[in-house]
C-alpha cells in the first residue's frame, strides 16, 4: 500500500479550501494510477529467420525466441494476448509457444492440419500479422484449411488450440485459455523475461518472425474497504466526526461518520483505486487531517489522532 500524508491540512481555513486540496491529490493520484495499472504492451526483440528442421520426418529445430522484457508491470496477472507478424511456408512445420518468466508455457498452435505424426500438415503459409487471445472466436486450423496450397492464411485474432497432431484438420482441436494459463501470476512473476518460441519441426520450408509484441492486462480491482477510529490525544474515541473520502470509484466525495467510540467504516470502494482520506470534526485539529492510501485490498487502522 502506498500511503502519502499531508500536514497542510491543519492550516486549512475552511471546508471548501480542504476539498480544493482534496482534489488535487485525488488528480495527482489518478494520475499515477493510469500509469501503472492498466494494460501494459511490450515490444518483442531477437526477431529474425526460424531455423529450418533438421529431418524430412518430425523432428524440431534449434528455437526462435523473440524476447519480451516485462518491467514496471504492477498488478496481478488478469489476462494477456500476443501478436506477431511472421512469414512461414507449410505452417503445418511449425510449433509456436508463449513462455512466462518462470516456465509456465502456453502452446498457440502446432502442427496445423496434421492428423498423425506422419503427416507433415497443411500447406498454407504465415504471412501477416496473427493475434492470438481468448477474446478472439476465429480458428486458426479452420483458416488454413480453407485456403489453398503455398497460399497466406488471413491475418486477424484467433483463439488457441490444443497441440496437434489431431484427428481432423478443421476444425482441429479445441480451443485452449492462455488466461488460464497464466491466471494467479503475481506482479513478481509477471516482470522479467518472456518469450513468443517459434520451432520448425519438419527440413524443407523455412520462415522469419519480423516484429511481435505481448499485452498483459492487470486482474480487475475487486470490493474492497476502509475503517478506523477518529480519537483524542489520550486515546478516547471522538463522536460525530466527519470521514470525507474521494477518488477512486467515486463520482462525488462520500461522507461517513463516526460512532460513539469514535469508530468508521467505508465500505464499496475498489482495490487497486486511490483516494484521499479527509477528518473533520468540531473543537479538533488532527496531527494529519489528510491520508492519501491506493487500496491493495481492505483496509484496517486507517486512524486519524486529534492533537493535545
Amino acid at each position: 500500500m502506498f500511503t502519502f500524508i499531508s500536514r497542510r491540512w491543519r492550516t486549512a481555513p475552511n471546508f471548501c479550501l480542504r476539498i480544493a486540496f482534496c482534489t488535487l491529490l485525488v488528480a495527482i493520484a489518478l494520475t499515477f494510477h493510469s500509469i501503472v495499472a492498466y494494460a501494459a504492451t511490450y515490444m518483442g526483440t531477437n526477431t529474425g529467420p526460424i531455423p529450418d528442421g533438421p529431418s524430412p520426418s518430425r523432428s524440431c529445430g534449434t528455437p526462435r525466441d523473440v524476447t519480451f522484457n516485462v518491467a514496471g508491470f504492477t498488478g496481478n496477472f488478469g489476462s494477456a494476448s500476443v501478436t506477431f507478424n511472421a512469414t512461414h511456408s507449410w505452417v503445418g512445420d511449425l510449433e509456436v509457444s508463449l513462455i512466462a518468466p518462470n516456465g509456465v508455457t502456453h502452446l498457440l498452435f502446432s502442427f496445423v492440419g496434421s492428423n498423425s505424426n506422419n503427416d507433415r500438415g497443411d500447406n498454407s503459409n504465415l504471412g501477416a500479422a496473427y493475434t492470438f487471445s481468448d477474446a478472439a472466436t476465429a480458428n486458426f486450423w479452420t483458416a488454413a484449411a480453407r485456403v489453398g496450397p503455398n497460399t497466406i492464411i488471413p491475418g486477424g485474432s484467433y483463439r488457441t488450440q490444443a497441440a496437434g497432431p489431431f484427428g481432423n484438420d478443421n476444425p482441429g482441436p479445441p480451443f485452449t485459455s492462455i488466461n488460464a494459463t497464466f491466471a494467479g501470476m503475481t506482479q513478481a512473476q509477471i516482470n522479467g523475461t518472456w518469450m513468443l518460441r517459434f520451432r520448425d519441426c519438419w527440413k524443407g520450408n523455412t520462415g522469419s518472425v519480423s516484429s511481435a509484441s505481448l499485452t498483459i492486462q492487470p486482474l480487475a480491482a475487486g470490493p474492497a474497504s476502509a475503517q478506523g477510529r477518529v480519537v483524542t490525544s489520550d486515546g478516547r474515541g471522538i463522536k460525530g466526526a466527519m470521514i470525507v473520502v474521494s477518488g477512486g470509484n467515486l463520482s462525488e466525495p462520500r461522507i461517513v461518520v463516526t460512532n460513539t467510540f469514535g469508530f468508521y467504516r467505508v465500505p464499496n470502494l475498489e482495490s487497486g483505486e486511490a483516494y484521499v482520506f479527509t477528518v473533520m470534526a468540531k473543537k479538533y485539529l488532527f496531527r494529519e487531517n489528510s491520508i492519501f492510501v491506493s487500496l491493495d485490498g481492505d483496509l484496517h487502522g486507517l486512524d486519524f489522532i486529534a492533537d493535545p
